[in-house]
């Protein structure tokens, strides 16, 4: 009876240890969120400037490496920051209030087709999002320009983890079993290889496609032609159906200046597509974090339903992330000589 009642005590101290963990997680949950954030964000910036970083520490001191590679394209993030963050968000207010005069240009059109029906179930509920997005759009723009010092100990988190990057990879792989380390190493590398040649390659697309795109706008006098731009590099991030839409904007902002500079403008699109197509993404991505058309667009969509905007940025990278462990776990001896079995 007393061992019982001890068990009894025991699981009664459990549950209240795991109930008083879940509300302290729960009232610290945006500390939590935000502590999570920045970590995630030091370990893009540490993968994003890690070729960098290995070609610095042949010559300097791993510190100075880490430092130097970091400082130098935050170094020309803020620069550009600072000339492009006040006409951007000027052109993105002009380009949000301009969005109601263009619904109503598209419902005349509609209704000058005949199609008066389509008119309530899509003009209607577009003017509704826009007219709730576009306050909320502008209001988080200014608060991340506002708040720009509660994400300074992201390039921290970057530092530490390009700095001590082989020491962090010891005490993980200490937590791993004796029996397991190699093909988890084998795993890990070819998980970070594919991931992160795939995230500076596309990085570096939708930049290019965003400043191509501004420009060739710019050029046929499209209002908040930046802006666009802007918005259309990140639809690049959107594997096939980003730059479709892209296209689709193209068009809606250029259409007051008549149906011919709208066709121009979709043209700029397509034509920076195709150099991005038959050029950019064959020499700036590997051939192995390529995925056929069918499975990217499953991924984006899974992934949207499941998670919405993050669901979609990080399905094809999480993708990669399995096909690789699959393909090492795969190419184990220890699993080909289970299956001759």
């Amino acid at each position: 009876m007393q061992s019982g009642s001890v068990m009894i005590r025991k699981w009664q101290w459990r549950i209240a240890g795991v109930l008083l963990t879940a509300a302290a997680l729960i009232w610290a949950r945006r500390w939590i969120v935000l502590a999570a954030t920045q970590l995630f964000l030091g370990m893009v910036a540490a993968l994003a400037s890690l070729p960098v970083m290995k070609r610095l520490e042949r010559r300097l001191p791993a510190a100075a490496a880490a430092a130097l590679s970091l400082l130098l394209p935050g170094a020309v993030t803020s620069a550009a920051l600072f000339f492009l963050l006040p006409p951007l968000m000027e052109q993105g207010r002009a380009w949000f209030s301009m969005l109601p005069e263009l619904m109503n240009n598209a419902g005349s059109w509609i209704r000058q087709t005949g199609l008066e029906g389509m008119q309530p179930m899509l003009l209607d509920r577009a003017q509704q999002a826009i007219g709730e997005a576009a306050p909320a759009v502008m209001g988080w723009l200014g608060g991340v320009a506002g708040s720009v010092g509660k994400w300074l100990l992201a390039p921290v988190f970057a530092f530490y983890f390009l700095r001590d990057r082989e020491a962090i990879g010891r005490w993980l792989l200490m937590l791993v079993p004796v029996r397991r380390r190699a093909l988890a190493v084998r795993t890990l590398r070819e998980m970070r290889r594919e991931v992160a040649g795939y995230l500076r390659g596309q990085l570096l697309i939708s930049a290019i496609v965003a400043a191509l795109t501004a420009l060739g706008l710019l050029v046929l006098g499209v209002p908040s032609w930046m802006f666009l731009g802007l918005v259309i590099g990140v639809l690049e991030l959107i594997p096939y159906v980003g730059p479709v839409a892209g296209g689709l904007l193209a068009a809606l902002f250029a259409l007051p200046m008549g149906w011919g500079r709208a066709l121009w403008a979709a043209g700029v699109v397509a034509a920076v597509q195709q150099l991005d197509g038959s050029f950019l993404s064959p020499k700036l991505l590997s051939t192995t974090t390529r995925l056929h058309p069918v499975v990217v667009i499953l991924c984006v969509t899974v992934g949207g339903a499941a998670a919405g905007m993050a669901g979609i940025l990080l399905s094809v990278p999480l993708l990669l992330c399995i096909r690789a462990a699959l393909r090492t776990a795969l190419e184990n001896p220890v699993i080909k000589d289970m299956d001759r079995l």
